[in-house]
């Protein structure tokens, strides 16, 4: 499998799974500015949506969307962990990364388009911070050490990667405990350590 990234992009959440279920991969890095792989491939080519990840599976058979490639990649842990076969398990799986891909990725994309005014981003901010009230909640609620259970599974890596963006942005995530706990059990695992110094975020 061949993973297309660009550092520090939602496709890390792809990184860290991939090395989760300790498969051989290849990354390909891409330009999101020009669309132009390290190879010097047009990555329109090789994915027309022309953003990242796109999980190359077999030579030609290209798989796009987290919703898609997160679980697809999470079913070949072979301790079947990082997601439930089927069931009600599996379906929670799927909630949190809808709600993870259409509410907060949404909600943190508009600090990276065009500059916002000083009333649009505290707008923005404020969206943010009630998703994030909503998660934080949830974590609670559950009682459960991770999202959906007490594994760590595709949706703690989606969560993490999104969240990583505060940094970029200037927003403050100490008003929400659990977030950041679970954020701190995540950065601790081996799989994140190496997908983050892979894509050179930290040394």
């Amino acid at each position: 499998m061949k993973l297309y990234y660009s550092p520090g992009a939602c496709s890390l959440a792809s990184h860290i799974i991939l090395n989760e279920i300790n498969v051989d991969f290849d990354l390909e890095k891409v330009d999101l500015k020009t669309h132009i792989t390290e190879k010097g491939t047009n990555y329109y080519q090789i994915n027309p949506k022309g953003y990242v990840p796109a999980l190359e599976i077999n030579p030609g058979l290209i798989l796009t969307e987290n919703v898609a490639i997160l679980p697809f990649l999470a079913q070949h842990d072979p301790k079947q962990d990082l997601i439930p076969p089927s069931g009600l398990g599996r379906a929670k799986v799927l909630e949190w990364l809808g709600y993870l891909n259409s509410e907060l990725h949404d909600a943190y994309s508009v600090f990276f388009g065009a500059p916002l005014t000083d009333d649009a981003k505290q707008k923005a901010y404020a969206e943010l911070d009630r998703l994030l009230t909503y998660i934080d909640q949830a974590i609670v609620a559950s009682g459960n050490e991770y999202l959906v259970d007490d594994n760590f599974g595709p949706a703690d890596a989606y969560l993490f990667v999104l969240t990583n963006w505060s940094n970029l942005i200037k927003h403050d995530l100490t008003p929400f405990q659990n977030v950041v706990a679970l954020r701190k059990k995540v950065a601790a695992r081996q799989s994140v350590q190496i997908a983050m110094r892979d894509e050179g975020l930290i040394p």
